[in-house]
């Protein structure tokens, strides 16, 4: 792996900044391996945590139920075409929503927990009379206990339909109740029967069991702050297991056992949002489907199908977040993601893609050090200001990963062109990107018709004058702070 070593320091230097308590394990097909437990297995105590602990995970995590699904579609016991109702033909709306809906996440089901029981809970005033610790912890628990498919069914029969289907994502938890019904009578057996049967067993997964017996300690987190210490519920879904074993059974994911290859494409075929069966797409990391995390553990597992990479946490805290001075969402997750693709992510197939509801959230992604921002405003202030003038922006795409940004000034009626704004994210920076990202907006501008085009830049920056004058640009006015810089095609 390269960087290797660069790479390890990162996480752990991560994993102190947050303070997690997780282990964690990664390993690809050439040889690199890594293991390391941070934090407590039970904080109060300052118990350390061990990569020896059990971590209490759920079988209606929907990565499972999709291992379960393809496996019994590959039996010949399921079409993802199938209707609900041949499965369950009670449900009044069955013959609207196929089983590939509820893969997908787009089924338009209410959803059982937010939308029926949450909305009562709030309207009970002994719930809400609660502290916000006492109503956590009580959420906690109902949302975690065991609910009959037929209580979730009679929630949710008599209500129409959110969207409909295959129309609109929605996350709805009714559909991984209705997965693992549908799982449970094709097959004879529950989603935990089927996957120590099919999945775990194969595997050797011999420290992996129903029930709940960890030794990591749970705790939850409120408002992204407070950890509350929650107790240790063992619904029937539930089962404990090890870094080692679900280090097996990450691997084997890597290398894309237990599925034909034809089943593995299907599994793996993104939609516009990156989406797949079970995993979602980031950069060139496949991240299996944890959700709902309703035991609370936030447990992660990353694939690099190409080197083989399995990455995985276990965690007993559920994760924090925080806003960083750019406004944009952090946790140790996205660090813990983000360190490994800035080992990988030099010129291969660089990209340029104009800004769309597509990858606006990659552009937005791009950050910069202080010291950059003493030249140049923060990228999302400089897309709403090119965004607000109707002028394109571009972001430079390789890898999957968003590594720079250009906004250009396209007014042909007025014989202007302009490079308005261009920034590298910093943690790309030193690897050739500025000079490809500029090249690549004189080439757009180019065939927008301009014969003359400008860049200004800080007077203090002197990197980035290098890099406009060796493009051919040349020095136009010169301010106290400032230089435009023209060049004519």
């Amino acid at each position: 792996m390269k960087d290797a070593d660069k790479f390890i320091a990162k996480i752990e230097e991560k994993a102190k900044e947050w303070d997690i308590s997780a282990v964690v394990a990664l390993e690809d097909r050439e040889g690199f391996r890594y293991e390391n437990a941070f934090g407590y297995a039970n904080r109060a105590a300052k118990h350390p945590l061990t990569q020896n602990d059990r971590f209490c995970l759920d079988a209606e995590s929907c990565i499972f139920l999709v291992l379960c699904v393809m496996r019994l579609m590959e039996e010949g016991k399921l079409r993802l075409s199938d209707k609900v109702s041949r499965f369950i033909p009670e449900y009044r709306l069955g013959d609207r929503i196929t089983v590939r809906n509820i893969l997908k996440w787009d089924t338009g089901l209410p959803d059982y927990w937010c939308s029926v029981r949450m909305t009562r809970l709030q309207k009970d005033p002994a719930h809400t009379a609660l502290t916000d610790q006492e109503r956590f912890t009580r959420e906690y628990e109902l949302h975690a206990a065991d609910v009959p498919f037929a209580e979730v069914l009679k929630d949710i029969n008599d209500l129409d339909l959110t969207h409909e289907p295959g129309k609109e994502d929605d996350g709805s938890e009714t559909g991984v109740k209705f997965l693992s019904e549908i799982i449970r009578r094709a097959s004879g057996m529950t989603a935990p029967e089927y996957l120590f049967q099919y999945f775990f067993t194969p595997l050797d997964m011999a420290d992996t069991r129903p029930g709940n017996d960890a030794t990591a300690a749970l705790s939850g987190v409120l408002r992204d702050e407070e950890l509350i210490s929650l107790p240790a519920l063992s619904p029937e879904t539930a089962f404990t297991t090890t870094l080692a074993d679900m280090h097996k059974l990450a691997r084997a994911l890597a290398e894309k056992q237990f599925f034909s290859e034809k089943t593995w494409v299907l599994m793996l075929k993104c939609n516009w949002r990156e989406n797949t069966f079970g995993f979602s797409k980031q950069g060139s990391l496949f991240m299996a489907d944890t959700y709902p995390t309703k035991l609370r553990n936030n447990w992660r597992l990353y694939l690099d199908f190409d080197s083989g990479l399995s990455m995985l946490t276990l965690n007993n805290e559920e994760m924090r977040m925080k806003l960083d001075q750019n406004s944009r969402w952090r946790s140790f997750d996205g660090d813990f993601r983000r360190a490994w693709l800035d080992t990988k992510v030099y010129p291969d197939k660089p990209e340029m893609q104009k800004v769309s509801d597509k990858n606006v959230w990659d552009a937005m992604s791009i950050e910069l050090l202080p010291k950059q921002l003493d030249f140049v405003p923060e990228c999302t202030r400089c897309m709403a200001a090119m965004l607000a003038q109707r002028q394109p922006v571009y972001v430079l795409m390789d890898h999957g990963v968003a590594v720079g940004m250009a906004g250009l000034t396209v007014k042909p009626k007025k014989n202007k062109f302009a490079v308005s704004y261009l920034q590298v994210d910093y943690r790309y920076q030193h690897r050739g990107y500025g000079r490809i990202l500029l090249t690549k907006a004189i080439d757009i501008l180019k065939k927008k018709g301009a014969k003359k085009l400008e860049i200004g830049v800080n007077r203090f920056n002197l990197p980035a004058q290098r890099l406009y004058r060796s493009v051919g640009f040349q020095d136009k006015e010169i301010y106290d702070e400032f230089i435009e810089l023209e060049m004519t095609l």
